[in-house]
């Protein structure tokens, strides 16, 4: 059975951490020091892990993606978005050939900017919608620092924490899997992928259907609990680490008894202004050289998604 720095790969589930009750500004440094040598070596080895985390209530989660998200996608102004330049950054969007399709918020992280959004698709206002929405970003934002700092500290890094934060985008999209009563099989609704971007949390409902890769080339299908969430690696932080971790393929399927999965995903990714993305000299040595020359995030972006499909990195 093939393992790696004492770790079960062929293990079919990804490891869970439990990151309740620990937050930036106060926690115990012991338990502290526990949980981020849990995500280092779930993020060299797999590239993801499910996190426990109690500060997002069941509550909150149900309106979410039992109330809001549905409601969201029946709206006909939701189809009329159009897209930005960038590819699948858009507000609406989906893929050719492939049963899905979502909505993109980009700075979430402000009620403003919510209800912008919002007021595109009920003119007449939805403060029920914001105020989730709003509320569940807060979260998230306060989960992903969590899991940069503990990233930046694994690596020796804590130096760069600030400023690195301080870099970053946020953005938060609604997505929704659908197929045919009639298809009685197991239908690929997102095919084989990485994410560009620096980390992905994925929150599904009820419905599930993410499956990461392994290292041993198998599917791992995810089993998050009522109050876990999936965490992935994504190609800007695997460069920005210079390969130190492992950004994960990753496809949704859905079973022949499923025909709609609504999921929530809380991405981080380069501020426009400032996306270069450059290794750390301190992670780049003898034993480590450079693997990538430093890139614009977004014009990779644009070059990923081009005609010829070429998905290597810069």
């Amino acid at each position: 059975m093939a393992s790696l720095g004492g770790v079960d790969t062929k293990n079919l589930e990804l490891p869970k951490v439990d990151l309740s009750g620990l937050s930036i500004t106060s926690f115990n440094e012991k338990a502290w020091a526990i949980v981020r040598a849990k995500i280092a070596q779930a993020l060299e080895i797999y590239g993801g892990f499910e996190v426990i985390y109690n500060e997002i209530s069941p509550e909150l989660r149900n309106e979410l993606l039992g109330v809001i998200v549905p409601e969201l996608f029946s709206m006909p102004a939701t189809s009329k978005f159009g897209d930005s330049q960038l590819p699948y950054q858009g507000w609406f969007f989906s893929k050719p050939g492939f049963p899905f399709f979502a909505i993109q918020f980009a700075d979430s992280n402000a009620l403003s900017t919510i209800q912008e959004y919002s007021n595109n698709i009920w003119p007449q206002g939805n403060n029920f919608f914001c105020n989730a929405v709003l509320n569940y970003t807060k979260h998230m934002q306060e989960l992903m620092q969590i899991i940069h700092r503990m990233i930046l500290e694994s690596l020796g890094l804590e130096d760069h924490y600030e400023s690195h934060i301080e870099s970053l985008s946020y953005s938060i999209r609604f997505a929704n899997y659908y197929k045919d009563v009639s298809d009685k099989g197991d239908t690929i609704a997102l095919p084989p992928h990485k994410d560009p971007n620096y980390i992905t949390i994925v929150c599904q409902h009820n419905v599930k259907g993410l499956e990461v890769e392994n290292t041993c080339d198998e599917w791992i299908k995810t089993k998050p609990l009522t109050n876990s969430f999936t965490v992935l690696v994504g190609e800007a932080l695997k460069a920005w680490t210079n390969g130190r971790l492992h950004a994960p393929n990753h496809r949704v399927k859905l079973k022949n008894e499923i025909t709609k999965r609504y999921v929530v995903v809380f991405g981080t990714m380069p501020a426009l202004t400032n996306d270069i993305i450059n290794a750390p000299r301190e992670l780049i040595d003898e034993q480590h050289p450079l693997l990538f020359k430093p890139f614009k995030y977004y014009d990779y972006i644009k070059y990923r998604f081009t005609k010829e499909k070429r998905m290597r990195m810069p």
